[in-house]
């Protein structure tokens, strides 16, 4: 009987230990689903921070695709301008210095010619009028020495004239032609002037947007890593969770054991006490049986039971 009491009183000490054990375990796994939960709803927020940075960062792409796309253009136009007036330049250069020649030849012509003004036609006229004696009017030798002498005088400042009248017509046009370039080498430059800044502008704009665009791959690399360190710690919650689980339910099947065990060791023991009782009962029916007393139907029934007497 003392043993059965002990067992009993072993039984109620360790469902009291498994009970408290399941309630630190229950406890525990609760935390970390709570944890993990947290965590998780974290790495959701995180997640559409990301999505969100990244369709920036899309859209910054393509702006900047569009205005590298313009720089370029703008950058070969100024290529092409500078080619085009240091062509211009280099032409201007060229009749400039053609024009400082052709104005000290004149000079030089005028210096031989001296300051009498003479026109080319009429020179040529004479010309050919002293030519058209020469060989139509018979003279002495000494008037054609004269005749002769004078031609080729005649002649030497023919071409003198002729030739500073070439000059000055090519001094004209290589005026005219330095006066359209140089307005041609501005009108290029203004023109440069403006594609330089519009160039500088979108360069500028270009430089602000991209390092927009740095900053968003920097957020974006630093949210991804809090993202996964936070999902790496959702995961080991995670694991942790399944595992207080699997224990939890191995605690509630071992209370489930020991509860039966308990139960049946208790109803033994109410069992065993009812029967004492019983049979206590029985021996006091059994004395009034040898005593001849009247039984009832219950104390009959007990001296049966209990192989006191036989049944009829």
């Amino acid at each position: 009987m003392a043993n059965e009491q002990n067992e009993v009183e072993t039984l109620k000490h360790q469902l009291r230990e498994v009970r408290k054990k399941l309630q630190e375990i229950s406890e525990k796994s609760q935390e970390a689903r709570r944890n993990r939960d947290i965590l998780n709803s974290e790495v959701k927020k995180l997640s559409a921070e990301i999505r969100l940075l990244r369709e920036q960062l899309l859209s910054l792409r393509e702006d900047l695709s569009k205005l590298r796309e313009e720089k370029n253009e703008l950058y070969e136009k100024i290529k092409a301008i500078k080619e085009e007036r240091s062509q211009l330049i280099e032409k201007l250069r060229e009749d400039r210095s053609r024009y400082k020649k052709l104005r000290e030849e004149l000079k030089l012509l005028r210096g031989l010619l001296g300051p009498r003004r003479v026109n080319e036609e009429e020179l040529r006229s004479k010309i050919e009028q002293l030519e058209w004696q020469y060989q139509t009017t018979t003279l002495p030798p000494e008037a054609e020495k004269i005749i002769l002498k004078k031609i080729r005088s005649l002649e030497s400042i023919y071409v003198n004239v002729r030739r500073m009248n070439e000059i000055r017509a090519e001094m004209e046009e290589l005026r005219r032609e330095i006066t359209q370039l140089k307005e041609k080498i501005g009108n290029l430059t203004s023109e440069l002037k403006t594609i330089i800044d519009s160039y500088l502008k979108v360069k500028e704009n270009y430089q602000k947007i991209k390092a927009q665009r740095d900053e968003i791959i920097q957020k974006i690399q630093a949210l991804r890593e809090e993202r996964d360190k936070k999902r790496e710690e959702a995961n080991k919650y995670h694991e942790e969770f399944i595992t207080l689980m699997s224990e939890e339910k191995k605690l509630r099947e071992e209370l489930e054991r020991i509860s039966i065990l308990l139960k049946a060791k208790e109803l033994s023991r109410v069992i065993e006490e009812r029967k004492k009782v019983m049979y206590q009962k029985a021996l006091e029916a059994y004395e009034k049986y040898k005593r001849g007393e009247a039984l009832s139907l219950d104390e009959f029934k007990l001296l049966v039971e209990f192989n006191m007497i036989k049944s009829k």
